[in-house]
């Protein structure tokens, strides 16, 4: 049976209505014949599904019963899991606006299903799952191409993978940065188990060498993803190019974008800046007092093709409210100074010319012919950690090497006497990662970014 045929036995299931559910689903129907003429735009190609998902949102999180009522529906606990992490996903499921795909395959004892997308003119995020009775902690290493299986350009994708259990529901999110989302596009996607990964070491950029350490791939899966122009045709642009300065900084605020899935603000630097905008603390409100933060989990920022500036950052979206009147209000801002593009590290003496604000090189140990690095900075208020360099970094001569993966925790120490594990008081985070057969004693790092400005009067930017 496919996931378009259990949905349609959800709701022949849902004649014997579980006592929790009873009253939620009856109002849920009505407040569907009354809303009716609101969402006349977002109609679910299963529309004899949508009125159960107009409050569920909202009544996952406050109604203990209706919440253990769900766990009696998969259909219904899945979708509470894959919205619940961000308010403008939970908000369009809240307006019906959920297309469902219902597709699944088998290989090598894995299977793959890819349930459903939410899906807008420059946003695609798939929802899917992977089970297996031999694996039980399986990573995915997902990418997409379009019909005639060459790749996409212009787009930034996120796919977390570790930390799922077997038959979860996982996200994909694609973000379609200068063209639309396509009709039509292959999603494929290698399995591999978790166990099996090892770091893979670096490529010399302009070398033909394989890379070492690949991950065993279990299963391959490949799937035609066809979109309902309903959804990929929604958003709206409003141009806005106003000049703003921002700590002695003159950027000027090109358009601002809103989808149902996110809105995006798009800027220009002025050609006498000395730092590249890298990205900023702000938020919009509307005349209602709704407000809408930066994107939290997912593709906050995307990047400008001619320079290190983060030219386009991302936000919840206020589509699905009705706004007169919408300002945007910036309250700091972190740039990268054009002279810390590359900072230049003694790894032998341990030894920086300079480092971002609050980060400091704690180790730096030859292991072999590869080094071992270790910096610590002060957390944000609203991030654990966050990325301090780039993984490009070059030798004496110039030469471009990477790295693929590093690791991040809290400092701090295990406490014997009381048997767990302290955090440090200061509020600080460490991030290691590897430089793999790295010659010489110094490394040219890139930062990803090099100091943070509040603003002591947050600037106000009137968008509509």
């Amino acid at each position: 049976m496919n996931r378009t045929h259990e949905y349609a036995a959800l709701i022949t299931e849902l004649d014997n209505t579980p006592p929790a559910l009873e009253f939620t689903v009856a109002s849920a129907l009505a407040r569907a014949k009354k809303s009716q003429s609101i969402r006349r735009f977002f109609i679910v190609p299963a529309s004899s599904v949508a009125a159960i998902f107009i409050t569920f949102v909202a009544l996952v999180n406050l109604s203990t019963p209706f919440a253990m009522a769900c766990e009696r529906i998969p259909v219904l606990r899945e979708l509470a899991a894959a919205v619940s992490f961000s308010p403008s996903l939970s908000t369009a499921v809240d307006n019906d606006y959920v297309q469902i795909i219902g597709q699944e395959q088998t290989d090598n004892g894995i299977t793959m299903r890819v349930e459903y997308v939410i899906v807008d003119q420059k946003q695609l995020n798939i929802f899917y799952a992977l089970q297996s009775n031999e694996y039980f902690h399986m990573d995915a290493a997902p990418d997409i191409l379009d019909t005639d299986g060459q790749r996409f350009g212009g787009y930034a994708l996120s796919a977390p993978s570790s930390g799922y259990e077997n038959d979860d529901i996982r996200q994909i999110v694609v973000d379609f940065i200068d063209s639309d989302v396509p009709d039509s596009l292959m999603l494929e996607c290698r399995v591999h188990d978790n166990g099996s990964f090892e770091i893979t070491a670096p490529v010399k950029v302009g070398e033909e060498s394989q890379e070492a350490g690949e991950p065993l791939v279990l299963a391959t899966f490949s799937f035609l993803l066809s979109f309902d122009p309903e959804y990929t045709q929604q958003g709206e642009t409003i141009t806005i190019n106003q000049d703003i300065v921002l700590d002695g900084q003159r950027l000027t605020i090109t358009t601002v974008e809103v989808y149902p899935t996110h809105s995006r603000v798009t800027f220009a630097a002025d050609e006498s800046n000395t730092a590249w905008l890298q990205s900023l603390s702000f938020y919009f409100e509307n005349d209602n007092g709704d407000r809408f933060d930066p994107i939290s989990n997912g593709i906050s920022a995307t990047g400008s093709p001619d320079s290190p500036m983060m030219a386009s950052h991302r936000l919840e979206s206020p589509f699905f409210y009705r706004s007169n009147c919408l300002t945007m209000f910036i309250t700091n801002v972190i740039w990268l100074d054009m002279d810390m593009e590359r900072v230049r590290v003694n790894l032998a003496n341990m030894v920086a010319d300079t480092l971002p604000e609050s980060v400091v090189l704690e180790q730096a140990t030859r292991n072999g012919n590869s080094w071992e690095l270790v910096f610590s900075a002060i957390r944000r208020s609203n991030d654990s950690s966050y990325q301090l360099f780039g993984t490009d970094y070059y030798d004496v001569f110039g030469n471009e090497y990477h790295y693929n993966s590093w690791l991040t925790g809290m400092t701090g120490y295990y406490d014997e006497t009381v048997g767990e594990y302290i955090e440090d008081t200061q509020g600080r985070f460490r991030v290691q990662f590897t430089l793999v057969d790295f010659p010489g004693d110094v490394v040219y790092l890139s930062p990803s970014y090099s100091r943070t400005v509040e603003l002591e009067v947050p600037i106000s930017v009137n968008i509509k």
